[in-house]
């Protein structure tokens, strides 16, 4: 959750962040845009490798993308 925190704390407010748990979803909860969702999946491929779509599924919680991180972790 550490990781996804930080990639999200350059594209949102860091105070909606704080209270942010695993459940929380990226547009429904923390109002991503279509910018800051593409933004989004940009630094995750760039500082993680994770090439994910994040508009191939209804909306990602914040959970999802540390499962999604780690496991790419694990694999390199």
């Amino acid at each position: 959750m550490k990781s996804v925190r930080e990639v999200l704390s350059d594209i949102v407010d860091t105070d909606t962040l704080e209270d942010a748990g695993p459940d929380v979803r990226l547009r429904a909860d923390l109002g991503l845009n279509s910018v800051e969702t593409t933004d989004l999946q940009l630094e995750l491929k760039k500082q993680f490798g994770l090439d994910i779509d994040l508009w191939d599924q209804e909306d990602y919680s914040l959970g999802e993308l540390a499962e999604r991180i780690t496991a790419v972790g694990s694999h390199s």
